[in-house]
Protein backbone atom coordinates (compact mmCIF):
# COMPACT_ATOMS: atom_id res chain seq x y z
CA UNK A 1 0.00 0.00 0.00
CA UNK A 2 1.37 3.37 -0.70
CA UNK A 3 1.77 6.59 1.44
CA UNK A 4 -1.46 7.75 -0.10
CA UNK A 5 -3.50 5.48 0.37
CA UNK A 6 -2.21 4.76 4.27
CA UNK A 7 -3.50 8.45 4.59
CA UNK A 8 -6.98 8.27 2.79
CA UNK A 9 -7.58 4.81 5.04
CA UNK A 10 -6.74 6.73 8.40
CA UNK A 11 -8.86 9.58 6.76
CA UNK A 12 -12.17 6.88 6.21
CA UNK A 13 -11.26 5.34 9.97
CA UNK A 14 -11.93 8.41 12.20
CA UNK A 15 -14.97 9.30 13.42
CA UNK A 16 -15.21 11.43 16.30
CA UNK A 17 -19.13 12.80 15.25
CA UNK A 18 -20.28 9.96 14.00
CA UNK A 19 -23.49 8.58 15.75
CA UNK A 20 -24.28 12.20 16.87
CA UNK A 21 -28.00 12.29 17.47
CA UNK A 22 -28.35 16.08 16.20
CA UNK A 23 -26.63 15.59 13.06
CA UNK A 24 -26.93 13.45 9.75
CA UNK A 25 -24.27 10.84 8.63
CA UNK A 26 -23.35 13.20 5.65
CA UNK A 27 -22.96 16.10 8.41
CA UNK A 28 -21.17 14.03 10.84
CA UNK A 29 -18.36 12.79 8.33
CA UNK A 30 -18.00 16.52 7.02
CA UNK A 31 -17.62 18.18 10.68
CA UNK A 32 -15.14 14.83 10.56
CA UNK A 33 -12.86 16.07 7.30
CA UNK A 34 -13.05 19.24 8.61
CA UNK A 35 -11.41 18.42 11.59
CA UNK A 36 -8.94 16.89 10.45
CA UNK A 37 -7.99 19.52 7.54
CA UNK A 38 -7.36 22.08 10.01
CA UNK A 39 -5.77 19.68 12.91
CA UNK A 40 -3.12 18.93 9.65
CA UNK A 41 -3.01 22.65 8.53
CA UNK A 42 -2.32 23.42 12.25
CA UNK A 43 0.36 20.97 12.13
CA UNK A 44 1.85 21.91 8.85
CA UNK A 45 2.40 25.47 10.02
CA UNK A 46 4.03 24.65 13.57
CA UNK A 47 6.44 21.85 11.91
CA UNK A 48 7.85 24.53 8.91
CA UNK A 49 8.24 27.35 11.56
CA UNK A 50 10.04 25.18 13.87
CA UNK A 51 11.90 24.15 10.88
CA UNK A 52 12.70 27.43 9.39
CA UNK A 53 13.51 29.37 12.52
CA UNK A 54 15.27 26.33 14.56
CA UNK A 55 16.32 24.09 12.08
CA UNK A 56 17.65 26.28 9.58
CA UNK A 57 15.56 24.81 6.50
CA UNK A 58 15.03 27.38 3.94
CA UNK A 59 11.55 28.57 2.73
CA UNK A 60 12.10 27.51 -0.61
CA UNK A 61 12.94 23.62 0.62
CA UNK A 62 9.79 24.04 2.75
CA UNK A 63 7.82 25.04 -0.22
CA UNK A 64 9.17 22.51 -2.33
CA UNK A 65 8.49 19.43 0.39
CA UNK A 66 5.06 20.96 0.56
CA UNK A 67 4.31 20.50 -3.23
CA UNK A 68 1.16 18.06 -3.75
CA UNK A 69 1.79 14.85 -5.06
CA UNK A 70 1.17 13.65 -8.64
CA UNK A 71 -1.35 11.19 -6.72
CA UNK A 72 -2.90 13.96 -4.94
CA UNK A 73 -3.26 16.57 -7.96
CA UNK A 74 -4.75 13.37 -10.33
CA UNK A 75 -7.48 12.64 -7.44
CA UNK A 76 -8.12 15.78 -6.92
CA UNK A 77 -8.80 17.77 -10.21
CA UNK A 78 -9.90 14.77 -12.06
CA UNK A 79 -13.65 14.85 -13.84
CA UNK A 80 -15.58 12.01 -14.96
CA UNK A 81 -16.74 12.67 -18.88
CA UNK A 82 -20.34 14.05 -19.07
CA UNK A 83 -20.12 14.92 -15.26
CA UNK A 84 -20.74 18.42 -14.83
CA UNK A 85 -18.80 20.20 -11.16
CA UNK A 86 -21.19 22.52 -10.53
Amino acid sequence: MDSFECAREYVASFHVYAGNPFLSQGEAELKDLALLRDAVDEAIAIHVRELVIFEGLSWQAAAGALKPSATALRNRYRREPGVSSE
